[in-house]
């Protein structure tokens, strides 16, 4: 009987000039898709701070009204009046207005989220029995947002020199929508100036009057939105800029009477 040979055909491969252009094909396409992605995940990070700026300063104004109800904490003994710091602890949910077990130091988690800047997720904890300036909230290098420092406390000239004094707000401070309430911050950059990143305040043109903050160490924002900082205002509004000192209607001079 007649014998076939099989025969087998060589299967196709690339060459190595085919692969060398895949290869190009597959860079030139990473280079352009990388940035659109990069570009997107940032916007998305930039809405969902501005998203949490918007709902501090929902909270803020249920906090100032005489007729909220809201707790207060240690305010409450301040009548109609109230300190600043209540408020961010109200938030921070340390201090008087501590939730969950008591324990010296409870790490955030996302049941109980910390009032960051979801662009910079650095870990952040609490420690409970001391308020936010004595350091509960911690590490003070990875706070990333700060409040009005002069809603905290207030340029005074005393007997001829010029000093800081605690400011005390109340529900009046809703008259004011563009009195900036609270920004990104630089929580590294405030440590190692030795000062603490849970406030922050611009100086003053020399011409606006007595400055505790003339020297500019308490003024640390961060341009971590390509380029820009986020600052909600008193009104509830969250505007974006990279000259937060040049805005025309930004109200950086208010202080308490």
């Amino acid at each position: 009987m007649p014998h076939f040979r099989r025969v087998q055909h060589a299967r196709p491969a690339f060459t190595l000039i085919e692969l060398m252009i895949v290869v190009a094909i597959v860079s030139v396409l990473l280079a352009i898709l990388l940035p659109a992605l990069s570009a997107s995940r940032q916007a998305a990070l930039d809405l969902r701070c501005r998203s949490q700026f918007r709902n501090v300063t929902q909270s803020f104004v249920a906090f100032a009204s005489d007729t909220s109800g809201v707790n207060r904490g240690d305010s409450e003994k301040l009548d109609r009046l109230f300190r600043i710091e209540d408020f961010q602890e109200s938030i921070y949910r340390i201090h008087e207005f501590w939730e969950g077990p008591i324990v010296a130091r409870s790490t955030y988690s996302v049941n109980l989220p910390p009032m960051f800047c979801p662009a910079s997720p650095a870990k952040m904890e609490r420690r409970s029995g001391i308020p936010c300036s004595s350091g509960a909230v911690a590490p003070q290098k990875n706070v990333s947002v700060g409040f009005n420092k002069r809603l905290e406390t207030k340029s005074k000239v005393v007997n001829g020199t010029l000093t800081g004094v605690k400011a005390y707000l109340g529900e009046k401070i809703l008259q004011f929508p563009d009195v900036p309430l609270l920004l990104d911050v630089e929580g590294e950059l405030a440590v190692s100036r030795g000062v603490i990143p849970y406030y922050a305040a611009p100086p003053l043109p020399k011409d606006a009057g007595p400055d505790i903050y003339l020297n500019g160490k308490y003024w640390f924002p961060s341009f971590r939105h390509r380029g820009s900082v986020n600052v909600a205002f008193v009104g509830g509004h969250v505007l974006s800029s990279r000259q937060p000192l040049n805005e025309p209607w930004w109200r950086w001079n208010y202080q308490p009477d």
